[in-house]
């Protein structure tokens, strides 16, 4: 038996965005990526023949890129850094490393490092809370794309329902 599954890949899906990736020994260099995402559904067909609904699945992947987009990323689930939050200005220290940065500038993820692959977690996890808001239950994994350059990319795919 056949699988069904949608994609979208557009020019408009991507954030640009500064970040660092931190290792127990290291902080690499503040950089940034001109990042590209694309979002696949896979599940059963509703009873209009969907999946789901490509314009709705482009307006969430969109949605969510543009939060990201640019920001710098700080991501608050390592514990080789510490975070701190003062007038409007975020610090984040790494042993003798520290980097302040205005607040408006900067989006604190929920995970360990602004890696490729767990920004697509990231960016899983929050189109699968946009489709449990609008009550979708046909839809068996969720695969997400982030794209650092041309052809480097990483992908999550998680299995749900």
């Amino acid at each position: 038996m056949g699988k069904y599954s949608i994609r979208v890949e557009k020019d408009y899906l991507k954030f640009s965005a500064a970040h660092f990736l931190i290792f127990s020994e290291k902080c690499e260099r503040l950089h940034g990526h001109n990042y590209a995402v694309s979002v696949e559904l896979e599940g059963e067909l509703d009873e209009t023949g969907y999946v789901f609904d490509f314009i709705v699945l482009k307006e969430f992947a969109e949605q969510h890129c543009n939060k990201l987009d640019h920001r710098t990323l700080i991501p608050s689930k390592n514990k080789n850094i510490e975070i701190v939050e003062t007038n409007g200005s975020v610090e984040v220290k790494f042993r003798d490393k520290r980097f302040v940065f205005p607040e408006s500038d900067v989006l604190i993820l929920p995970i360990k490092n602004c890696t490729a692959e767990l920004l697509a977690s990231y960016l899983c996890q929050k189109v699968k809370e946009d489709l449990d808001d609008i009550g979708i239950t046909n839809i068996t994994s969720i695969k997400v794309g982030v794209e650092e350059s041309p052809g480097q990319a990483a992908y999550y795919i998680e299995e749900i329902g």
